[in-house]
């Protein structure tokens, strides 16, 4: 049928349908194989084509919890939260991307042949966990959300999200007052009358070495740090931060990005032209750059059966009077 004409002249084929479904259609893996052997067939699937769980409905939300990350996020008093974005819906599509990339390179080691890409969300997911895994595995220490702080070995670390006159910034290691670059932070705070107790040289000690504090010093230094922050505006103090070797970050809005001097310097933001409804928009670009291919922005998204004449007349050969009976028929 057409749509194995189709798969016998392609690269890679990408099917999203639930398990065993696809066999009633004839796209399941071995059938697609038979038609073209040197196709690469990827199947994403909420949890995999096997298992227990193979044949359970799911959204990004249900992904983001079966997967860990969801308990990652939040904090103790709320709980698990779920990212905004859709993590689970990104995650097991980049996996799958890869998966296709690393098997069309094995198809020229391996005589031409083509393989199967079993992609599952929930394992994108769980992959995506940093080192919460290992700490339950060696440690076991179950990491949880540490809400505006930063889990440490199953233990609340300080606060890194301060707000200030106009957003927030993020600053690890306690806005820099830990570790290293303590000393030069708390000369900061000593100039503008800030510091409290922290120019006294036990104080200097104690910081500039990376150690547990106790819940009474995590609670003096971040309110220091509340109160130097919530006055001034975000990008002068990442400015001086950073100046310090302090690393600060502001804590973009989606408009501040757009109006990013960084990403507009590198060229990111591409104005998409709609023909359809007359309109312009921002999208983004990509996000890195080839020297030798460069990535370029070739237009809109096409609408469902947008390139339908192409496809059949071009790459099947299908004369015009055939594809329009296809639509009648509404086989296409």
């Amino acid at each position: 049928d057409l749509f194995h004409q189709l798969v016998a002249g392609a690269d890679a084929v990408i099917e999203t349908s639930a398990p065993g479904a696809a066999k009633d259609i004839g796209a399941d893996p071995r059938t697609l194989a038979r038609v073209n052997p040197g196709a690469v067939i990827v199947s994403i699937r909420n949890y995999g084509q096997t298992g227990p769980a193979r044949n359970l409905p799911a959204t990004d939300i249900v992904g983001s919890a079966m997967g860990g990350h969801m308990f990652l996020n939040g904090s103790e008093e709320r709980g698990p939260v779920r990212t905004t974005v859709p993590q689970a819906y990104a995650q097991v599509n980049f996996q799958a991307a890869v998966g296709a990339v690393v098997a069309l390179y094995a198809r020229g080691a391996h005589g031409g042949l083509g393989q199967h890409v079993d992609v599952s969300m929930q394992e994108s997911m769980a992959n995506a966990m940093d080192n919460a895994q290992q700490t339950w595995d060696i440690l076991g220490i179950n990491n949880r959300g540490p809400g505006s702080g930063r889990m440490v070995s199953g233990r609340e670390g300080p606060r890194y999200i301060y707000e200030t006159a106009d957003g927030w910034v993020a600053a690890l290691g306690m806005g820099g007052l830990v570790g290293p670059t303590s000393g030069a932070m708390i000369d900061w705070l000593a100039e503008t009358g800030e510091a409290g107790p922290l120019t006294a040289p036990h104080w200097r000690e104690r910081l500039e070495v990376v150690q547990p504090l106790e819940p009474d010093e995590q609670e003096l230094l971040v309110g220091i740090m509340q109160k130097f922050c919530r006055t001034r505006r975000k990008d002068d103090l990442v400015r001086e931060a950073q100046a310090r070797n302090a690393g600060w970050a502001p804590v973009y809005s989606p408009r501040e990005i757009v109006e990013s001097d960084q990403l507009d310097a590198r060229d990111y933001w591409v104005q998409v032209r709609h023909e359809d409804i007359g309109e312009t928009f921002v999208y983004p670009g990509a996000p890195f750059k080839l020297a030798g291919t460069p990535w370029r922005q070739r237009g809109r998204a096409p609408r469902v059966g947008e390139h339908s004449e192409e496809v059949y007349g071009d790459v099947l050969g299908l004369d015009p009077d055939d594809i329009v009976k296809l639509r009648r028929t509404m086989v296409i």
